[in-house]
């Protein structure tokens, strides 16, 4: 299958609006380009009307955050080009105190302690390579400690899942709205072993899962994160922990409030760069 890299040269503070975008338009996941932002869309014939309606609304966003207009710049690659040139740059990755996200394809080591996730991305969002997802995997190695059940959504590749899983969760239940994402993760899964403990849905929203986690996790945006606050209150036991990552800071304060509209008490916000991760308490 051909695929179009969409990278969208833009300002940092339209970073977060275009990635929504790209996610409207239905890019299974976004990477950091070095003036803006990309994804990647199928070429079929469904292709034409999804540039159309992400062609309106960039247009629509200088007006909305007084920004310059964003540029589209379009290339094509078969998704063997693809795999290889997320070969080429994927290499292990330490992260917190004890987590290494590892490709399967390498040949990496564990030392002593050490929890390793291997991980093929395929066509799904989610290497370890992104703030917002090194934050969720901190904060997983904070949060779970053993025995808990965990809830992942917006699981791209089954990163933050697997993660939980291996450092000790009971249970996990991880969802994307995404098929595509949730093939990958099955895969990811199967990989490292943790088939009996990670159960993978697709569905629009967390509250597919008929659960009640000790820990929530949800890296995707902040609009969406908001959208989603009432169900993740509701797939998150009184006093359990949700971690809210993939928002930009000038956004922190409004996804806060919104959190805080819906159940949850903000205990702590933790930052990288331009991106925030919130830890919450739920009431």
């Amino acid at each position: 299958m051909r695929w179009t890299r969409l990278e969208i040269r833009t300002e940092p503070a339209a970073m977060e609006p275009v990635a929504a975008a790209l996610f409207e338009a239905g890019c299974a996941g976004t990477e950091q380009a070095p003036q803006g932002i990309a994804g990647y869309l199928p070429v079929d014939d469904t292709l034409e009307g999804r540039l159309h309606s992400l062609r309106e609304t960039l247009d629509r966003l200088p007006s909305l955050l007084q920004t310059q207009p964003a540029e589209i710049v379009l290339s094509f690659v078969e998704e063997e080009d693809w795999a290889e040139a997320w070969k080429a740059h994927f290499k292990p990755m330490k992260i917190g105190e004890r987590l290494v996200v590892a490709p399967s394809w390498s040949d990496y080591t564990a030392e002593s302690g050490q929890v390793v996730v291997e991980l093929d991305p395929g066509m799904a969002f989610g290497t370890g390579a992104h703030p917002t997802t090194q934050l969720c995997l901190k904060a997983l190695e904070r949060t779970v400690t053993g025995g808990e059940t965990v809830v992942d959504w917006g699981t791209g590749s089954g990163l933050l899942a697997i993660a939980a899983a291996k450092l000790g969760a009971a249970g996990v239940w991880a969802g994307d709205i995404d098929p595509l994402a949730v093939s990958v993760a099955e895969e990811n899964v199967r990989r490292n072993g943790v088939e009996e403990r990670v159960r993978l849905i697709v569905g629009e929203r967390p509250t597919c899962f008929d659960v009640q986690a000790d820990v929530t996790v949800c890296n995707i945006l902040a609009g969406i994160i908001l959208d989603l606050a009432g169900d993740l209150n509701r797939v998150t036991r009184p006093g359990g922990t949700l971690i809210a990552s993939g928002i930009i800071d000038t956004r922190g304060d409004e996804v806060k409030a919104g959190l805080e509209k819906n159940g949850f008490q903000v205990t702590e916000v933790e930052t990288q760069g331009e991106w925030v991760a919130i830890y919450a308490v739920r009431i």
